[in-house]
């Protein structure tokens, strides 16, 4: 088996404690959900991270993969220069997942090319400062981002990504990095909308629930309401997860938290990966965080 497990991770620059400070207390779900996820990934060890990040380099009409030979990042724009990723690329399932990608004949870029050093943004060091802080040997990266494609276009995309993930020598973890509603209360960053917490529940319960098919249902119009980063990262995991169903892995979904208290909704989630043979259990909410807006 080479995917181990897939990750839904909010990437808020305040949950990372040499940014957040005194303000962290306000977070403290999602940084003690970040924390299991650490714990989770150490013991996962895996070999390549697979990410998809909201504010990667963006084409409107094509998915894009990065070939990057190596990722640095820091938090210096968020007054922590002194949290810092680096890691190399793992060049051949980069390639692989372009391929693939042509194989279903989706509009696919290269958003880095071979020998690249890639800027990681801050959508991907939040989640890797905690996915990557404990891991027992370095890591390998390919960063993933998304488009104005349609939503089917992102899960068949994600099912490209799955079969080549499914078809590397080497331990893969998924992550999708997704904040979801930016509108849950009057002063939110981009705005308010009372259709926002009800964005929000929906994708919470749906992924909970492991309800793939009424994730991907929800109507346009509440999404565009939400003002959202996250539902097409959402729909590109609901690909990957599909392609590993389809070779027989067994799937397991866990919300781990959620709570929205600066009026951006922030999902902690996981799918855990099984072999055939394993004992297949139902979804499992691990707890929803207390004042979440749901």
């Amino acid at each position: 088996m080479t995917l181990i497990g897939c990750f839904v991770s909010p990437h808020p620059p305040i949950i990372v404690p040499e940014v957040g400070g005194a303000e962290l207390a306000e977070v403290d779900a999602t940084v003690r959900s970040m924390r299991e996820l650490q714990a989770k990934a150490a013991a996962l060890a895996p070999e390549t991270i697979v990410l998809l990040s909201p504010h990667a380099p963006l084409a409107m009409r094509q998915m894009g993969v990065s070939f990057g030979s190596s990722y640095r990042g820091s938090l210096a724009y968020f007054r922590a220069p002194h949290v810092i990723i680096e890691a190399p690329g793992d060049e051949e399932l980069g390639e692989a997942i372009l391929e693939r990608a042509a194989g279903k004949n989706i509009p696919t870029t290269i958003i880095a090319s071979f020998g690249d050093v890639v800027e990681l943004d801050h959508g991907s060091m939040v989640p890797l400062v905690y996915i990557m802080g404990a891991l027992p040997r370095p890591c390998r990266l390919v960063l993933l981002s998304f488009s104005q494609l349609s939503c089917g276009e992102h899960v068949r995309f994600g099912e490209a990504v799955g079969e080549a993930i499914l078809g590397s020598p080497r331990r893969v973890l998924y992550v999708a990095s997704s904040d979801l509603s930016h509108r849950l209360i009057p002063g939110a960053p981009a705005g308010y909308d009372p259709r926002s917490a009800e964005f929000d529940k929906k994708v919470v319960d749906a992924f909970g629930a492991g309800d793939w098919e009424g994730l991907l249902s929800i109507p346009p119009a509440l999404t565009a309401a939400a003002g959202e980063c996250g539902y097409r990262s959402m729909a590109v995991l609901a690909g990957v997860v599909a392609a590993a169903r389809a070779a027989g892995l067994r799937t397991r979904n866990r919300v781990l938290s959620y709570e929205g208290p600066f009026g951006v909704g922030y999902l902690v989630g996981e799918v855990e990966i099984a072999e055939a043979g394993a004992a297949e259990t139902g979804p499992s909410h691990a707890g929803t965080a207390q004042g979440a807006v749901l």
